[in-house]
């Protein structure tokens, strides 16, 4: 550019009064000491370093030599050469303070945006206390505490999101505790009245049908009788499950909101088998697991519950093809969802092992199920036996009422 303006200067300069020539050549001169100092940091010498593998040899000092007569033809032009006298000292301080292959360059400032992204790190910031509210997703609904407990366990503690959601699931399962053992409580109990009981339930149902209120109270009376002999309330039996049942969906929904908002923080779990909670794992490891070991936490729950109720054997012999048939489902859940189903399914098999020790039943005062009420579990064809036999029941009671 400074060439160019030079030589559009003399060519223009007879038609051009003296103003216009000296600005003209004003304007050739600064564009001319930019051409003479990228000219001199060219013109180091060969033995200064090069951080650059594509870097270029120097230009020869030719470029130099060649620029001194566009600066001599500025003064011709013009009425004072004061600028032209300033021209090598302005060359010698930019060549002297050029650095040497001795001297360690000065830190140079450089913007962020100019550094590849792969530089910058993306993992997001701890989560603070409070951070989930400020989501609008941690209130007073069951899934909104859960998930306020978890951000409290996770903030005061420093665990990874991996271990967080194990470590709250366990203590759910805690917490819940001592209502399994009522509940279990009262089904021992009750063990030894399950024919009377049975009984009273046929009745109740006869009464229903034929609309005599009388007999479904005397049949009530009757049933309520029978838990006061046995020491079993009626309202702890149904409060139990009252409890259990929102502490259990509220950790699954909770976990399920975390995961598909999703919040940052569970894109790095801190476990590396599972990096990633809030995606579905791609080998279909954790459903399987999860199908596996439901099958097994039924296996070992079905002991207690068959001699309490007897059809209880034929329906957990239809979870078990419902859960296999599950795992569809599942593969589609994200992995911290998976991996709170897994916790708790283990930690169910641990209470259920645990709660059939003699020992830690006279501890927690649970009454020993005597061998003869026990009945044998099922097979999946008895199972069969019985839905056919239990929807051709349905099918003639619908009948005869339709005739009625």
């Amino acid at each position: 550019m400074g060439r160019l303006g030079a030589v559009g200067l003399r060519a223009a300069r007879p038609a051009l009064s003296t103003p216009q020539a000296r600005c003209l050549s004003t304007f050739g001169l600064q564009r001319s000491r930019l051409v003479l100092a990228r000219s001199d940091l060219r013109a180091l010498s060969s033995n200064s370093r090069s951080f650059f593998w594509g870097s270029s040899k120097p230009a020869a000092p030719a470029d130099k030599a060649e620029a001194v007569p566009v600066e001599q033809a500025a003064p011709e032009a013009a009425a004072t050469p004061e600028p032209v006298a300033a021209e090598p000292s302005a060359t010698l301080d930019t060549a002297s303070s050029a650095p040497t292959p001795d001297t360690a360059l000065p830190p140079v400032a450089v913007p962020s945006e100019s550094l590849p992204t792969d530089a910058l790190s993306t993992i997001p910031q701890a989560m603070n206390y409070g951070d989930l509210a400020a989501l609008g997703i941690a209130g007073w609904t069951p899934a909104g505490l859960c998930r306020w407990g978890m951000e409290l366990l996770h903030v005061s503690t420093g665990m990874p999101w991996f271990w967080t959601i194990v470590s709250a699931t366990v203590l759910s399962r805690v917490l819940l505790f001592p209502f399994s053992v009522k509940q279990i409580r009262s089904t021992a109990a009750l063990a030894p009245y399950q024919a009377e009981i049975s009984a009273i339930r046929e009745e109740v149902a006869d009464a229903q049908k034929r609309k005599d209120l009388l007999g479904v109270q005397r049949a009530a009376l009757r049933q309520k009788m029978i838990y006061e002999k046995a020491g079993v309330s009626l309202g702890g039996m149904a409060l139990a499950p009252f409890i259990q049942l929102p502490v259990t969906l509220g950790m699954f929904f909770g976990i399920k909101r975390l995961c598909d908002l999703p919040v940052e923080q569970l894109k790095y779990s801190g476990f590396q088998w599972v990096p990633d909670l809030t995606v579905a794992d791609p080998t279909w490891t954790l459903p399987i697991i999860a199908t596996i070991l439901m099958n097994v936490q039924i296996s070992v729950s079905m002991k207690d519950l068959v001699g309490s109720t007897p059809q209880m054997g034929h329906v957990m012999n239809f979870l078990r093809l419902l859960t296999a048939a599950s795992v569809f489902l599942m593969a589609n859940l994200s992995s911290g969802v998976l991996v709170y189903l897994i916790t708790s399914i283990c930690a169910m098999i641990v209470q259920s092992a645990l709660l059939r020790q003699p020992a830690v039943r006279r501890f927690l005062r649970i009454p020993a199920i005597p061998e003869h009420l026990r009945q044998p579990t099922p097979s999946m064809a008895e199972s069969v036996q019985y839905a056919r036999k239990w929807w051709d029941d349905k099918v003639q009671d619908a009948r005869k009422s339709h005739r009625s």
